[in-house]
């Protein structure tokens, strides 16, 4: 029964609707605040590092770097996205941060073995793009830091790529991010989380990579229902990409080093195809959450991208990402 008296399936599905569409754009606010928080912090201790002496040791000490990172990574993360985690967790009521146990073990292992297996696919992917855009005479790049070369300054460099992100980040897209979302659909959790976590990257070599990787991580949280799962998958991906930079700049002899990495890269293909094979077998039954909501996938999608934060937070990052971009 609606205000006029009578039943009407059709006016009741557009209030169902409008209420829908006015939810998910709340949840787009926060994201899109989160993104802007992220900027504005970042931008803050950059200022600071530039007007003390931190500055020199940032350009002049690897390990210094890698420390500073660590602390870019944590506050610049945690704050807004913990903020906003903590806010939606009271207002949806939604367990924002599942870090509990997963379903099964063999389960999380096998999917973290897939998840892996769509990162490797999404390198191979990015470099083709990569490549694609120098041939059109486009130059793409990323932000690039020092190894160390000393067994400390490599310690603190893995914490600082592959342990840390692993772990911050997780937090903010599959925790803050992705959980609220999956009340309308995993699958729309999933690609707008992906999304978010492609916009953080600022810039067009990592995002392509990442809006790929979080399509990965996001199905395996899900399907194991634990974020402790996207995080074993990102510090998998991370920890090879600092293995990669460790390889190259110890092995000196470019044949050697070409048929080390070659073996590496066919061995971890190996593994994670045979892990993903096994996963179909685990998975059994377990789906992805559908979606029950009046909205069509579409009309989600937009609702969640044209909210004014959102907005704001994609050009402050395409402002960004225009600085790694070089027009040969």
């Amino acid at each position: 029964m609606n205000l006029y008296g009578y039943d009407n399936p059709q006016y009741d599905l557009y209030i169902r609707q409008q209420n829908e569409k006015k939810n998910i754009r709340l949840l787009s606010n926060a994201a899109g605040l989160c993104v802007m928080g992220y900027v504005l912090i970042q931008n803050i201790i950059s200022v600071i590092i530039l007007l003390t002496p931190l500055g020199e040791l940032y350009n002049t000490s690897p390990s210094v770097q890698s420390v500073i990172t660590i602390f870019y990574s944590v506050l610049s993360l945690l704050i807004p996205f913990g903020i906003a985690g903590f806010y939606l967790e009271k207002k949806t009521g939604t367990d924002v941060f599942k870090f509990n146990k997963p379903v099964s073990t063999p389960l999380m292992i096998t999917a973290a073995a897939l998840g892996f297996f769509v990162c490797l696919a999404g390198n191979y992917i990015t470099s083709v793009f990569v490549n694609v855009m120098d041939s059109a005479g486009v130059t793409l790049s990323s932000p690039e830091y020092s190894v160390p070369g000393d067994l400390g300054g490599r310690l603190v460099y893995v914490i600082s790529v592959a342990v840390v992100p692993a772990l911050v980040e997780e937090f903010a897209i599959r925790g803050a991010v992705l959980q609220p979302l999956r009340r309308y659909g995993d699958r729309f959790a999933i690609l707008a989380s992906a999304l978010v976590f492609a916009v953080l990257h600022g810039n067009l070599i990592q995002a392509p990579f990442a809006l790929i990787a979080g399509v990965g991580i996001g199905y395996a949280v899900c399907i194991t229902n634990s974020i402790w799962t996207g995080i074993l998958i990102h510090f998998c991906n991370n920890f090879y990409a600092v293995a990669t930079e460790f390889m190259i700049a110890d092995i000196t002899d470019e044949k050697t080093l070409n048929i080390v990495y070659y073996a590496t890269m066919a061995a971890l293909y190996a593994v994670t195809i045979a892990g993903s094979a096994a996963f179909v077998v685990l998975k059994k039954k377990r789906r992805l959450m559908p979606s029950f909501t009046a909205l069509s996938e579409g009309k989600k999608m937009k609702a969640f991208v044209l909210t004014i934060p959102m907005i704001i937070g994609f050009i402050m990052m395409l402002y960004i990402t225009s600085q790694y971009v070089d027009f040969r």
